[in-house]
């Protein structure tokens, strides 16, 4: 017979996100809107079956209410007057009938405005774009599309954080203790991880990352702010490298040049700049002349004359 196992609650992990105080439960996620991707799934089916039942061709006959149904059939009084329409065949109708052609109106042309409107309030309702949740691009430029992915990932970041803090941090201690005590990782003393646990749980998880949006100015961005210190190196690639991390792509660089000089070839990420050439220093200017030192008296004046007037000189 099935048993029930009673597990205390120190021993679950009971994720959640807390949104208010004092909150104990958690909420599903699409619990706000999960009553309209109700009324999206009942509406769609709706409209295909309606779209299904336009589909089929078929008209019908006007007759006057006093003239007499002349399609009726002799044998069934109560039956319906029907005529079957094939190819090539000239129906010929009885005065005062008219054949009138069923026009279908479905699928409903405002469908998928309708059904793009209700997904927003869907995306509004779960935290992310719209874009993100529907897959379509269409109804976006290039600059709100790469700010709605913006704003996402800023999310899926702070989601990727709270898993590893709240399950993936204390599982892992969970696990490391009950491998070490059952001697199935012989490489840890159990003297020392019992002495020194903090230094053996210590982990670096690695969540994934993104590509660029732009690479072009996405990378300039980054060598920009990694130059004036906003950033390091380290968070870059642990945001763009699709999980790797520093320690990761310097080994594989490093092996990758190694293969490069050993099969001798250079290609563009291998070949340096030359540095550019120093230009040559200006010449000094030649010292000015000394002015000369000025006389008692200017030799560029005309010399005095003496003058009489009258009488001896």
């Amino acid at each position: 017979p099935d048993q029930i196992v009673r597990v205390p609650a120190n021993e679950i992990f009971h994720l959640k996100i807390t949104d208010r105080w004092p909150m104990t439960r958690g909420e599903p996620w699409l619990a706000a809107v999960a009553t309209k991707l109700d009324d999206m799934t009942e509406y769609s089916r709706a409209e295909v079956e309606a779209a299904r039942a336009s589909s089929y061709y078929f008209a019908t006959i006007k007759t006057p209410e006093s003239a007499t149904a002349a399609l009726a059939d002799s044998n069934d009084p109560n039956a319906q007057p029907t005529m079957t329409i094939e190819s090539g065949l000239i129906q010929q109708l009885a005065p005062g009938e008219e054949l009138d052609f069923h026009t279908p109106t479905r699928p409903n042309a405002a469908l998928e405005a309708f059904i793009r409107a209700m997904l927003r309030e869907v995306a509004a309702g779960v935290g992310v774009s719209f874009e993100s949740l529907s897959r379509d691009y269409s109804q976006s430029n290039y600059s709100s599309s790469r700010l709605a992915l913006l704003d996402d990932r800023d999310t899926w970041r702070s989601l990727q954080r709270w898993w590893i803090r709240s399950f993936r941090d204390p599982l892992h201690r969970e696990f490391l203790e009950a491998a070490v005590l059952a001697r199935a990782i012989t490489r840890v003393p159990l003297d020392a991880f019992m002495a020194d646990r903090s230094r053996y749980e210590a982990v670096l998880f690695k969540p994934r990352g993104w590509s660029w949006v732009d690479p072009v100015k996405e990378v300039d961005a980054f060598v920009t702010a990694v130059q004036a210190g906003f950033t390091t190196v380290t968070d870059v690639i642990a945001q763009t490298a699709g999980g790797l991390d520093i320690e990761d792509v310097i080994a594989t660089r490093t092996r990758e040049l190694e293969m490069f000089e050993e099969a001798d070839i250079n290609v563009s990420t291998t070949v340096l700049d030359e540095p550019e050439p120093m230009p040559a220093p200006a010449p000094a200017p030649e010292p000015e002349p000394p002015e000369p030192e000025d006389d008692e008296t200017d030799e560029t004046e005309p010399p005095a004359r003496l003058v009489s007037f009258g009488g001896k000189r």
